[in-house]
């Protein structure tokens, strides 16, 4: 039983690193998905016809 807490203390530091690149790279997509449609979504103003000059 004591090997296997040996083991995994050795592995602790490991396990944590690779935990928290999941955390980061799913952070940094959805980040990146939420721009993309925010840009998406904007649309181009309606263009405005300059207004005639009344005589």
């Amino acid at each position: 039983m004591s090997d296997l807490l040996v083991l995994l203390r050795e592995m602790l530091p490991e396990f944590l690193g690779s935990l928290s690149a999941a955390v980061v790279t799913t952070a940094a997509a959805a980040a990146f998905r939420t721009v993309r449609t925010a840009r998406f979504r904007r649309r181009e103003p309606a263009p405005t016809e300059p207004p005639s000059p009344q005589e």
